[in-house]
């Protein structure tokens, strides 16, 4: 009786091999035109979500050397960067450009130390950096509002912010980029 069992169990593994093995034959065979896949990936391409872009604010900056100069220009007429200093220089160490920019229009209306608020929002001390200026706690780089509120805490730091990012946008794709 046991080995009836067996037998049968064994003949049902082969009929169910066989009918899938011939399943697969026909969907192999049967025409294109079947539903869409639940993944197309002409349609839902992962790679596009990646932001390939400059890695610093200085990348960017030379990336771009039109935008460089117009910048420059154009920051230097609306008095937000002085005219000895080079926006090249200013924006180094800064992970993006207009966090850089935004930093600019911070200083000078809020009439803060710029190398104070660059270490602030970089987490890199800068070289000419005065001794009043307090450091990112554990040298680790903070959002621009944080570093605001932490150097001018009378101010409404956060509309500040938002406010010089904004325009720091708008002064970048002004000048072409």
């Amino acid at each position: 009786m046991k080995s009836c069992s067996i037998v049968l169990s064994s003949a049902a593994l082969c009929f169910f091999v066989v009918s899938f093995s011939a399943l697969a034959q026909e969907a192999k065979d049967a025409p294109a035109v079947q539903s869409p896949r639940w993944y197309n990936p002409a349609k839902y391409n992962p790679l596009k979500l990646i932001k390939r872009g400059p890695k610093s604010a200085n990348d960017q900056l030379a990336s771009n050397g039109d935008l460089e100069t117009r910048l420059t220009h154009q920051l230097q007429v609306q008095g937000i960067l002085p005219q000895e200093k080079n926006l090249q220089d200013a924006c180094s160490d800064f992970k993006e450009l207009a966090e850089c920019v935004a930093s600019l229009r911070v200083s000078r209306t809020l009439q803060v130390d710029f190398s104070c608020l660059k270490w602030d929002v970089t987490g890199v001390k800068p070289k000419p950096v005065a001794d009043s200026c307090a450091g990112p706690a554990g040298g680790k780089a903070m959002g621009l509002h944080r570093a605001v509120d932490l150097l001018k805490p009378d101010s409404n730091a956060k509309p500040e912010a938002n406010n010089a990012l904004r325009r720091a946008h708008e002064d970048i794709k002004d000048a072409g980029g």
